[in-house]
């Protein structure tokens, strides 16, 4: 099957064209879409067939897990236990570029996440993968669009010259353009005390730790009189 490139505005993105990626998604199809950190394969995350779809296209082993993008924290309830302090963050930098690691739910796949009871939740700063969590009502997997190993994808080109004939397994692309910052999401792990910083990327470390000192004691156990 000849994969589908469709040119789209993040600024407006087209309804329909929405909609036709997110009923591909839906049916348990693998799509191309940018985020605000590259080019992701978003599929439908509680799907196993779609997620084990994502890591072979990927190359990827199945004891690294794979994030989850969704639409809103109140979605993000559904697959993790979100704390105060996850809330406080959340507020400050979401939609962006962090990755928090929280308990997982019931409803998280094992496949997805390594077995672990814990899953990596992003709520990215792009309009075009917000309204596809948002339609779809899914949890999409939120992992770059690259070779495991190899550089994050930016561009649609890039993606191509990576995964070459494999890009068919994903049947459609949603092209932005080239994206202008190269980042990587900040991870960190909230589901351990003290929080741990499992990869410096955009946000930095030392800034998440000022924020997270708001909510924790200095023994490291969450101060949930703080609110948030």
């Amino acid at each position: 099957m000849k994969t589908k490139i469709e040119k789209i505005d993040p600024a407006s993105p087209d309804g329909k064209t929405l909609e036709r990626a997110a009923r591909l998604i839906s049916r348990g199809e693998v799509i191309v879409c940018p985020t605000d950190t590259g080019y992701a394969f978003a599929a439908n995350a509680l799907d196993p067939r779609a997620v084990a779809r994502v890591f072979h296209l990927k190359g990827r082993v199945f004891s690294n897990p794979i994030h989850i993008a969704v639409s809103s924290l109140t979605e993000a309830e559904k697959y993790a236990y979100i704390t105060e302090s996850a809330r406080f963050l959340a507020s400050r930098y979401l939609p962006g570029a962090l990755t928090i690691v929280l308990k997982k739910t019931e409803v998280v796949p094992p496949m997805l996440v390594a077995g672990l009871d814990t899953v990596g939740i992003r709520i990215p700063a792009n309009n075009i993968i917000l309204r596809l969590a948002e339609i779809t009502g899914l949890p999409l997997t939120a992992t770059s669009a690259n070779i495991s190993g190899k550089p994050g994808a930016y561009s649609v080109e890039e993606v191509a010259a990576q995964l070459g004939d494999s890009l068919e397994q994903a049947v459609m692309i949603l092209d932005q353009g080239p994206l202008k910052t190269h980042d990587l999401s900040t991870i960190v792990d909230l589901s351990v005390s003290p929080p741990q910083l499992i990869r410096q990327g955009r946000i930095s470390w030392l800034e998440i730790r000022e924020a997270l000192s708001l909510f924790h004691r200095p023994d490291g156990t969450e101060n949930t009189q703080s609110g948030g």
